[in-house]
């Protein structure tokens, strides 16, 4: 996913979603940075 300016560049009618179907519990989410 592209981010220009700090914010994340999606076009008009894209968008990220999370569907949560497991039921509430403590999640870790890992993010990868990669720069030019």
């Amino acid at each position: 996913i592209p981010v220009e300016n700090g914010r994340l560049a999606l076009g008009r009618w894209q968008g990220i979603f999370l569907a949560e179907f497991d039921g509430p519990r403590e999640r870790t989410v890992l993010v990868s940075v990669v720069a030019e």
